[in-house]
């Protein structure tokens, strides 16, 4: 592939079948701080229509065979913005099928309201969805033309609904596992759509939820790991799949955002906590160094771990030219996953015994081999060491995994990306 524009995008030549992973554009209840979920009346705000436009442009080089796009309108306006800015040519466009099986996670009585209502009015059970969203239930409102009166009437004065308009909605107690149900709906849909389309690339256009489990469903994560992959509004995330008719997949590149921009992915839970850069360091030469110093050059960088291989040590202290005020620990030990564990538990408790504001986010630099950063990703996933094929990593490729507080897990903001 040839003349591609500097957007951070790592793309291998393949003859497997191809799946470009898309969120859609930023909408207006993403702004307001609203739940979406299937419902279909929120629409792109001006910067969403934007972004879905860039992102074409990132894409623009791709041999597109078929794009897949959800019913909701806010993905098909994205999907319309990426196709315009890769195709100049309206004639040549490739299919476009809307897909139900790619709506968004249902989420019933809660669509259409505020995030921090959610969290005050129905608090044990939004515990239960941060904390174990393969077992969080939900009901769903019999009288639903009752419920979305209640809604309207919340947006149109501003007033939160009582408990006892509640009372109908909820009524009777049918319950619902949303993301249970969410990834039945994705094996159904790659077992319905990847026969189609053996050894070509198809553009998937949809949702933050249904991507996650279009990718947990490929790869093989758990429900339980539902809110682990950070999915960003015109995040582009890439699958290979070499034998689509059992549709295991490797993951190539998760959450990309650089094409809007952004170095990194912006952190969904606040600039706090710790975050870590990942980079294998196999393979990777002094130009290919200099590049991923230039891509990390803006980027606050308080610590480096590195793995006792010289290349490791070399490549860590060329990123950090930028970063002078940097820590660097080197680990001159055989078990470096749990050598990096004690020390990002040091970095995190270090917080409170040095009176460090707890706000502030502390960011390090990993550079291991390959196998090392396979066995990190693999901790945070909840991959068995016998499903790290399902990495595929590249020389001069950057994850980034977010630790948002000391009681909370993981997040995997992005994987395999890259400046060059």
């Amino acid at each position: 592939m040839s003349s591609r524009p500097n957007t951070g995008l790592c793309i291998t030549n393949t003859s497997s079948t191809r799946v470009i992973l898309v969120r859609q554009g930023g909408s207006n209840y993403n702004e307001q701080g609203i739940y979406q979920g299937s419902g279909n009346d929120s629409v792109l705000t001006p910067q969403g229509h934007n972004n879905a436009f860039q992102t074409g442009i990132a894409l623009k080089e791709l041999d597109i065979e078929a794009t897949y796009v959800s019913r909701s309108q806010r993905a098909q306006q994205t999907a319309i913005e990426i196709l315009a800015a890769m195709n100049t040519d309206l004639d040549n466009l490739c299919p476009v099928h809307v897909h139900d099986k790619l709506q968004e996670i249902s989420m019933h009585v809660w669509e259409g309201l505020p995030l921090n209502y959610v969290q005050e009015q129905f608090a044990q059970q939004y515990r239960s969805w941060q904390e174990q969203p393969h077992k969080f239930q939900i009901r769903k409102p019999q009288n639903t033309q009752t419920w979305h009166a209640n809604v309207e009437t919340l947006h149109a004065t501003s007033v939160q609904i009582s408990r006892g308009n509640l009372a109908v909605a909820n009524s009777p107690k049918q319950q619902f596992f949303p993301v249970l149900d969410l990834y039945e709906q994705a094996k159904q849909f790659w077992q319905e759509i990847l026969p189609r389309h053996v050894g070509q690339t198809v553009l998937i256009v949809s949702h933050g939820g249904t991507n996650r489990a279009l990718i947990s469903t490929a790869i093989n994560l758990r429900p339980e790991c539902y809110h682990t992959l950070q999915q960003s509004n015109c995040g582009i995330n890439i699958l290979n799949f070499s034998v689509p008719q059992i549709q295991q997949a490797q993951l190539e590149v998760l959450n990309l955002t650089t094409q809007l921009g952004e170095t990194l992915p912006k952190l969904n839970k606040g600039k706090q906590g710790l975050r870590l850069l990942l980079l294998p360091s196999d393979g990777i030469d002094l130009c290919q160094t200099r590049m991923v110093a230039e891509f990390l050059k803006h980027e606050s960088i308080n610590f480096s771990l590195s793995s006792d291989l010289a290349s490791s040590h070399a490549t860590a202290q060329g990123i950090l030219k930028y970063h002078p005020a940097a820590i660097q620990f080197q680990v001159l030990r055989d078990d470096f996953p749990q050598a990096w564990q004690q020390v990002i538990l040091s970095r995190r408790s270090s917080v409170a015994s040095e009176g460090m504001d707890p706000t502030n986010l502390i960011t390090g630099l990993v550079v291991a081999s390959e196998s090392i950063i396979k066995s990190i990703l693999s901790q945070v996933l909840g991959l068995k060491s016998d499903q790290f094929w399902r990495l595929q990593l590249s020389q001069g490729g950057v994850s980034v995994i977010h630790y948002p507080a000391t009681n909370c897990s993981p997040v995997l903001q992005a994987m395999n990306i890259t400046g060059f």
